[in-house]
């Protein structure tokens, strides 16, 4: 005699499945920017203290003050020591070079920014070879000209992330 065989076994079999499916889906997606390798979380004194180089201008990682730059719009670039604290805390920071923009690009990303209260910082940015750059921890997407989709889409992946060494 054959036994029967319960629905709720072959849906319980298909939902988990499904999970497997998805969760592997999203391990492998490309994630936007270039990985840059971590300079670790070491905290130092000031902006002007001695430290060794970043290995990424803007950098992405590695030694920083304690304090952080207040998140939103600046005219001025803020000191890369402070920039990184803020990359720790799950912030993302767009930079510009002033001499390879217009005004039309830093109002597009001025507009970009202002659409978030915390975690995003727009400042410009002289000592880097593209005209765009945006960073995370991490990571950096390096452009020439402004792509707005893909400035948002780093935003969405890595703003909120926290990189405080555990």
């Amino acid at each position: 005699m054959k036994q029967k065989q319960s629905p709720l076994g072959w849906i319980i079999a298909i939902i988990l499945i499904l999970i497997v499916t998805l969760i592997i889906f999203a391990a492998s997606r490309p994630r936007p920017g270039e990985v840059i390798p971590s300079q670790g979380n070491r905290h130092i004194e000031s902006v002007n203290a001695p430290h060794e180089d970043y290995n990424s201008y803007p950098p992405t990682s590695g030694p920083h003050t304690g304090a952080i730059a207040r998140w939103g719009v600046y005219t001025t670039q803020i000191p890369d020591e402070m920039q990184v604290h803020n990359l720790e805390d799950g912030g993302v920071i767009i930079h510009y070079r002033e001499d390879k923009v217009d005004d039309s690009t830093i109002n597009a990303l001025t507009e970009i920014v202002e659409r978030y209260h915390e975690g995003v910082i727009l400042e410009p940015y002289a000592n880097m070879e593209t005209a765009i750059a945006v960073t995370a921890w991490g990571r950096i997407d390096r452009m020439e000209e402004l792509d707005t989709a893909r400035v948002l889409s780093f935003i969405k992946s890595y703003q909120g992330i926290d990189h405080h060494a555990r």
